[in-house]
């Protein structure tokens, strides 16, 4: 039965309604009249794919990776870039209340991407699945990441125990980590790529990138996290400078600090910084990027963020990056009973904010949204959320 596409739902899915009956239909868009096939039937909605197109939405398009109606890790190359961006901002909209600005990136905005490897394919896992889909190359990385996958496309892989690699990049070097012991032919092979290590052992370069960020200097591991997108960590930068920049700061928080991004970047706009991360090879790259770039007046604590923040008081500004399900209870506690003047909340995922933000809505006024497409042809967005004292 042919039916009309309505609108998207927030992970990029088509919807369609049949006898009142909930549908989301996979790659499906807006105006779209399709035929569907029924792929998970559950008692309140459906999950469906696409079995033929009646007729095109005006925003459909072909899409320009080959790998796209099998890969897992994209959701628009389907649609327009103003359909993307529509959808983004109308989510932030309808989730947060408002939108004050969005901010795009480029398509192979990825300085980052780890490979598996089963029955000698190397690629990204299919969607919902753990079979690999081979690739050549990826629309979404940088040029730098794509010459080593096709080189690493001419390896066998059946004559080792490699089952994950990593590839980072910056502006002119890349770094690649495999996760077992190779020979010395897999090595030659690779001689060119700047830095090799395999598990923990450096076998060419120094063992990290460095990043230059707004003239600071940034030291990348192979495995602690840092932005993926540099375009859109620029655009984040600015938004935070232009807010702060009559701001008069003497203490600040940097919650989920990993390197300690934020808190160098915006070092100047406060007299006392300090960042906690759980994680210990973050921390030690923190450290070591504070030293390197002559800063002062940055501590870093290594733990769990709800375990140390009830020792802080009189904190002005508190800059806010969790992980991708937001903020614990007893940070959000924390945060209602300190009453920080400013709050910047970092997040990439609209529905953990928007819960996060709803427990704060007694303390704190929402002044500004921004959406910086930093996972561009993903349902993803990062929103920068600014936040003050009520």
């Amino acid at each position: 039965m042919n039916k009309e596409v309505i609108k998207l739902d927030y992970y990029g899915r088509g919807i369609i309604k049949d006898n009142n009956k909930v549908i989301f239909v996979d790659k499906a868009l807006p105006n779209d009249i399709i035929d569907y096939e029924i792929i998970k039937d559950k008692k309140k909605y459906s999950e469906a794919r696409i079995s033929k197109i009646i007729k095109e939405s005006p925003d459909r398009i072909i899409p320009k990776c080959p790998y796209y109606n099998n890969c897992g890790g994209c959701d628009f190359w389907h649609a327009k870039d103003s359909l993307e961006k529509d959808f983004k901002i109308n989510k932030a909209k309808e989730l947060l209340g408002q939108c004050d600005g969005y901010f795009d990136t480029i398509d192979n905005y990825r300085n980052k991407v780890t490979l598996h490897i089963k029955d000698n394919k190397i690629g990204y896992y299919k969607e919902k699945t753990n079979d690999i889909i081979n690739i050549n190359s990826c629309l979404i990385v940088n040029p730098l990441i794509n010459k080593i996958i096709d080189k690493l496309n001419n390896i066998d892989f059946s004559k080792y125990n490699v089952s994950k690699i990593i590839i980072k990049c910056n502006l002119d070097k890349v770094l690649l980590y495999l996760d077992n012991y190779v020979d010395d032919k897999f090595i030659n092979y690779l001689s060119g790529v700047d830095i090799i290590i395999v598990k923990d052992k450096v076998i060419n370069g120094k063992g990290y990138l460095e990043e230059i960020i707004d003239n600071k200097v940034f030291k990348i591991t192979k495995e602690a996290f840092f932005q993926v997108n540099k375009e859109g960590l620029i655009h984040i930068l600015n938004i935070i400078k232009e807010y702060l920049k009559d701001k008069d700061i003497n203490n600040m928080l940097d919650l989920y600090c990993g390197e300690s991004l934020w808190g160098i970047l915006l070092n100047n706009y406060s007299k006392n910084i300090t960042g906690i991360e759980i994680n210990k090879e973050s921390c030690d790259n923190a450290l070591i990027n504070i030293k390197n770039n002559n800063i002062g007046n940055i501590k870093i604590i290594n733990g769990k963020v709800e375990d140390y923040l009830n020792e802080f008081k009189d904190i002005d500004l508190i800059i806010l990056d969790p992980p991708r399900n937001g903020l614990d209870k007893n940070t959000i506690k924390y945060l209602k009973e300190i009453q920080s003047n400013y709050l910047i909340y970092i997040s990439c995922d609209m529905i953990s904010l928007k819960r996060d933000l709803e427990l704060l809505k007694d303390n704190y006024n929402i002044k500004k949204v921004y959406l910086v497409n930093m996972f561009k042809k993903t349902y993803h967005c990062e929103v920068v959320t600014i936040l003050e004292r009520k």
